[in-house]
């Protein structure tokens, strides 16, 4: 398996599934009080180096730190997998004896807390669109869908006719999306819950930013224009442009991460 730049999460370079693999990512969010950085040093120098050593042993396939731009005592950590099989084999990847073996100097414990704030839900990846550049900070979007093939479909011809043409024209672009395989709630046919997600990858936040800001009488990029009305004549020839009833966007920072080689 080769590496590429994943979406996900940040520089996002990662092991790209081969066909028919099913590639995961669980999140853990949490909340930190205390010293932030120390806590961000504490993963840096002491909870990095040990998932470097899962993912030499084979127990991961990555490991990545998000936090915040909006509210800086809140992260995101994902970790990777390249199969159910690993997932579920996977142990003790924060053991103290291994960070012993390791070397390494314990964080100061006594200068912060943190608390778990979600599900540690697990996810499918089922779309990566890797540019050649580095993410830095990454819109991540939460959906609710009732028809999980829309959901997939869509953002497959997303990755493939829109993304393609932003990595031509931005640095520092990539996207991806996933489903959700842990939770799935619905009352009436309709989802209650966050079932899928996707996240876009902008070399800084100046160049997020931008992106996302409204302009008056903004100059028309006609390339942009017919990869908009191409896109937007796909998803509607396919069924596939009505694809999610809820959606909700946050903004996240790239603090560190682990692959294998």
């Amino acid at each position: 398996m080769k590496k590429i730049l994943l979406l996900f999460l940040l520089n996002i370079s990662i092991l790209s599934a081969q066909e028919n693999e099913i590639f995961l990512m669980r999140f853990h969010e949490m909340e930190v009080s205390g010293n932030q950085d120390v806590f961000i040093k504490a993963n840096k120098n002491y909870f990095k180096p040990l998932a470097a050593q899962a993912i030499k042993d084979k127990k991961w396939a990555g490991w990545q730190m998000l936090q915040s731009v909006t509210e800086t005592n809140k992260y995101i950590f994902i970790h990777y997998f390249n199969s159910p099989k690993q997932y579920e084999s996977s142990k003790e990847v924060f053991s103290s004896k291994i960070a012993e073996k390791l070397g390494l100097e314990s964080p100061k414990w006594d200068m912060f807390n943190w608390k778990t704030t979600a599900p540690q839900e697990i996810y499918q990846v089922f779309s990566v669109a890797g540019g050649n550049s580095q993410s830095n900070y990454w819109i991540k979007v939460d959906y609710k869908f009732n028809d999980r093939q829309k959901f997939i479909d869509n953002h497959k011809l997303f990755a493939d006719i829109v993304v393609k043409q932003m990595q031509k024209d931005m640095e520092g672009f990539n996207h991806g999306a996933a489903i959700n395989l842990t939770s799935s709630n619905f009352e009436n046919g309709e989802a209650v819950s966050y079932n899928g997600v996707s996240f876009d990858g902008f070399a800084s936040l100046e160049q997020l930013l931008t992106f996302r800001a409204y302009k008056e009488n903004p100059e028309i990029n006609k390339t942009w224009q017919k990869i908009g009305e191409k896109f937007g004549n796909e998803v509607e020839k396919k069924g596939v442009a009505d694809f999610f009833k809820a959606r909700k966007n946050t903004v996240w920072r790239l603090v560190d991460e682990t692959w294998g080689n």
